[in-house]
C-alpha cells in the first residue's frame, strides 16, 4: 500500500527574520511598538506614511493600523495582541484588510527586545506569509519599516 504525500506538508513555511542593533533603551523600543503616537511616526515602507493607528494593548486586543502611499493608496492590517510581555516580548497576529475590510492570510509576528549594554538587539519575526511573492515583498517592506524604527528610536532616545 502506497501512501501519498502532499509537498504543501512537508514544505518550510515562509518565514521573515530580521535583525536590527539600535542604540535605545528595550522599554522605550516596547513602548514605540504600542503606543499609536510612535507607531505613527515609523509603521510602513519609506515613502509611506501611517496616518493611522490603533491599539488596544492587552492579549486578546485588538489592533489596526493603515499606511498610505505617496498616490494616497491606503492598506490597512490588523490582528490581535497574543502575548504581552514588556519589554521583552510582543507577538501579535498579522493580516491584510481586502477591500471589504475583511481578513487576508493570517500571519503571526513575534518582535523580542535583548539589552546589549547600551543597545538593544531587536529580533522580528513574521511567520505563515502565503506565498513567495508576498514573502519577498513583506521582506523588503518590514527591512524599510524597521530602519525607519531604528532611526525614530534612536533620535527619541537622545531626546530623553
Amino acid at each position: 500500500m502506497s501512501q501519498a504525500h502532499d509537498d504543501r506538508n512537508m514544505r518550510q513555511p515562509r518565514e521573515i527574520v530580521l535583525t536590527r542593533e539600535i542604540a535605545a533603551p528595550r522599554a522605550l523600543l516596547f513602548r514605540l511598538w504600542t503606543e499609536p503616537e510612535h507607531l505613527m511616526r515609523w509603521w510602513g515602507p519609506q515613502n509611506m506614511t501611517a496616518p493611522s493607528a490603533s491599539v488596544d494593548l492587552r492579549e486578546g486586543g485588538a489592533w489596526r493600523h493603515c499606511i498610505l502611499t505617496q498616490e494616497g493608496k491606503e492598506y490597512w492590517s490588523h490582528g490581535r495582541y497574543l502575548e504581552i510581555a514588556p519589554p521583552e516580548r510582543l507577538v501579535f497576529s498579522f493580516a491584510w484588510e481586502n477591500q471589504e475590510g475583511n481578513a487576508e492570510h493570517p500571519m503571526q509576528v513575534t518582535v523580542e527586545f535583548h539589552e546589549r549594554g547600551e543597545k538593544t538587539h531587536l529580533v522580528f519575526r513574521k511567520v505563515e506569509l502565503p506565498d513567495d511573492t508576498e514573502l519577498k515583498l513583506q521582506t523588503g517592506g518590514w527591512a524599510q519599516a524597521l530602519d525607519k524604527y531604528a532611526a525614530y528610536a534612536e533620535a527619541t532616545s537622545r531626546e530623553g
